[in-house]
């Protein structure tokens, strides 16, 4: 009477979509060990498999780091080269809006200079 009231306080609680996910990962690790557990090879060969597997899992994601890495190096070297670009067309138009300004000033300041009579 007690697992009854025990488990319909457990199914009115968790009446969300998430409990098949739960119990369907359960399920396959409970899977996985039995299956492990009831093969028909040594434990050393077990072993052996998944040190093997735990290997190529470690190498292939050092392999994807790696990738990573250089892919970020090269984003960085292409970033660089569009900063020192933006810079250098920034510093011609600066350098050209000076000068022409300058160049009005120096025409504009003829003008107001007085006309000397010799």
């Amino acid at each position: 009477m007690k697992l009854n009231k025990l488990l319909s306080k457990c199914t009115r609680q968790h009446t969300d979509s998430s409990m098949p996910i739960v119990a369907l990962l359960a399920g396959l690790a409970v899977g996985a060990v039995v299956g492990v557990l009831f093969a028909p090879e040594k434990g050393a060969d077990v072993r052996g498999k998944i040190s093997d597997k735990a290997g190529d899992l470690a190498s292939s994601v050092k392999d994807k780091i790696q990738s990573v890495k250089e892919k970020l190096t090269a984003e960085s070297e292409k970033a660089v080269e569009v900063k020192d670009q933006v810079v250098d067309d920034v510093r011609k138009k600066t350098k050209a809006t000076a000068d022409h300004l300058s160049g009005e000033t120096d025409a504009t300041a003829g003008k107001n200079e007085p006309i000397q009579n010799s």
